[in-house]
């Protein structure tokens, strides 16, 4: 029963007035709505059926009712938007309407948001001033999906919205097949906020990103892209390159154990602390101590003598246990002791005396050594350059056994050849060519790559014309494309001065149907003004023939000149006056 329910002035029952709000409440868009006084009586007079749909209430939505966008931008459509179709709370086209028990439409990811802490009044209501504690209520247990504001939201005609994009279809295909989907769609790119088109995100995000993230290929450390500089700096398995001896990618952690030990790295000489100013490489150390005995004797020499000057200025030096010690002047004995060791030095301290004397005989076994080492070296310098003449001699060797070999594959590339010449080659002008492996010399000649074969040669006679054919899979001039071009060739032979010139002899072509049947055959005579039948003065003359041999079209299919992937040439050169 429904209480409260205002009776109609016009005096009908309470059963007819139902079925007008029934007819109200669910065709909203193609009716006209009653006035606001009636509309309230009309709700209200619902009151029973809104109490039963909050005892309804659905948890959560149908996936089909469910999104997780807000409304349709209004630039996609290509007419100007009705207000019926406008969101209350995005001001966009509504996607998935929602109604709301006051009567306002929103996009069912609006209302969703909006109603997520529970129900809230419609701000809506309060802007067209109509707003009721009762019904201005949005709550997602009473609102229903508008299936009819959708199907005409789905009908109205759209257009893409993106630059350089011509799409266009009704709202419903937009929704379904063309939004999100644009190459012309500009999209923010999560990590370096840039506007891109969606068909180059991919490539954007691995080479173009400002901000991508990256993982350094040496120590897998991941960084991003604006560091990579910085991180090349520290990277520890970074390659580096030695300056001194070339040797490249040298991991940075291992590059000082390299600089110590590289061949070619420079150091300075270990005599350095006593005055020795060279920096050789650290392979040629050993070398330049050699060669610089005498220079570092003299530098040590003057490091003991300054040294005992500054024993007899300033201390004094004391045995002790065989042991020379200085002692300074803080560590000096009372005066009076301090006093007899003074005269004593005046006279050359017997201390001092034995040390200096024990310095001479040093320097005197380092001579002998350097003397010894001198000899050395004589005798190994006369043992390298007679291992260098050795050397040169066996190099010169070497290259003479290689002139010799390089000769020997001539003459064996050439007895090769005259053999493949003689496998093939007749002597009675009758020459049958096979070529195998057609399709693939086709498809070759199609692609450029070997236009034009070579037959071998073959003969009139034992000491007669030498001749070739050349075939042309994919034709030449006139019948490129479209016919199989047969030419024939005078080539240059060793009995050539005892022949008749111009070769005047008739020649016929043949491709053979291997059935037996019917053979293509083309015949001509030579043209003896013509420079391809005259004495060959190269090794072949311009090749002469037949550009419109056979039509390619006889070999497609299941051709009888065409099996097992060959094909068969023949040349009859007529022999008659020879």
């Amino acid at each position: 029963m429904h209480t409260g329910c205002n009776t109609p002035k016009n005096g009908r029952g309470r059963g007819r007035g139902r079925r007008r709000r029934a007819y109200v409440l669910t065709q909203p868009l193609t009716v006209s709505l009653p006035p606001h006084s009636i509309w309230k009586s009309l709700m209200i007079s619902t009151a029973g059926t809104v109490g039963k749909w909050k005892a309804m209430a659905r948890p959560s939505l149908p996936s089909s009712l469910d999104s997780t966008l807000p409304g349709i931008s209004r630039e996609v459509l290509s007419v100007s938007m009705e207000p019926k179709y406008q969101c209350q709370q995005c001001k966009d086209i509504l996607r998935k309407p929602f109604q709301a028990q006051c009567g306002h439409r929103f996009c069912v990811f609006c209302f969703k948001q909006l109603t997520s802490s529970g129900p809230i009044p419609c701000e809506a209501c309060r802007a067209e001033g109509i707003f009721e504690e009762a019904m201005s209520m949005l709550n997602i247990a009473v609102a229903f999906p508008d299936n009819a504001a959708r199907r005409e939201i789905d009908s109205l005609p759209a257009k893409c919205r993106n630059d350089g994009c011509s799409w266009s279809g009704t709202l419903k295909e937009y929704e379904g097949q063309h939004e999100g989907r644009c190459d012309f769609e500009r999209v923010k790119c999560e990590a370096c906020q840039a506007l891109i088109l969606v068909s180059e995100k991919d490539r954007h995000n691995e080479r173009e990103c400002e901000a991508r993230t990256l993982n350094c290929k040496y120590c897998k450390v991941a960084f991003n892209f604006k560091e990579i500089k910085a991180h090349d700096e520290i990277c520890q398995k970074f390659p580096m390159q030695c300056k001194d001896c070339g040797k490249k990618k040298i991991p940075r952690e291992k590059f000082q154990e390299h600089i110590k030990s590289c061949a070619k790295s420079k150091s300075a000489c270990q005599f350095s602390e006593i005055g020795c100013r060279a920096v050789v490489d650290n392979g040629k150390q050993q070398e330049h101590e050699q060669t610089s005995v005498m220079e570092h004797l003299r530098l040590m020499l003057a490091a003991l003598s300054s040294m005992r000057r500054r024993a007899e200025g300033a201390g004094e030096w004391q045995e002790d246990s065989g042991l020379g010690l200085y002692r300074g002047p803080e560590d000096a004995p009372p005066a009076g002791a301090h006093a007899v060791a003074h005269n004593a030095g005046r006279g050359g301290g017997p201390g001092v005396q034995q040390k200096v004397t024990a310095l001479e005989n040093i320097v005197c076994v380092l001579n002998r050594e350097v003397e010894r080492s001198a000899l050395t070296m004589e005798a190994l310098s006369r043992q390298h350059r007679l291992d260098q003449e050795k050397i040169e001699n066996l190099a010169n060797k070497v290259r003479q056994l290689e002139r010799t070999l390089t000769m020997r594959d001539l003459q064996l590339a050439d007895s090769e050849q005259s053999l493949r010449e003689l496998q093939f080659c007749t002597f009675d002008g009758v020459f049958i060519w096979k070529i195998a492996d057609f399709s693939r010399r086709r498809q070759d000649a199609v692609g450029g790559r070997a236009p034009a074969m070579f037959s071998p040669a073959f003969y009139s006679s034992k000491y007669g014309y030498k001749m070739c054919l050349r075939l042309y899979l994919n034709g030449d001039g006139t019948g490129r494309g479209t016919h199989l071009s047969l030419f024939f060739v005078v080539m240059r032979g060793k009995y050539d001065a005892l022949l008749k010139w111009p070769f005047s002899q008739k020649v016929t072509l043949m491709l053979l149907d291997q059935n037996n049947r019917e053979h293509i055959i083309d015949a001509f005579r030579p043209d003896v003004s013509s420079t391809s039948f005259q004495r060959p003065i190269s090794e072949m003359n311009i090749a002469s023939g037949c550009p419109l041999f056979c039509p390619l079209a006889k070999l497609a299919g299941k051709s009888s000149y065409l099996r097992d992937d060959t094909i068969f040439i023949k040349a009859i050169v007529d022999l008659t006056g020879l």
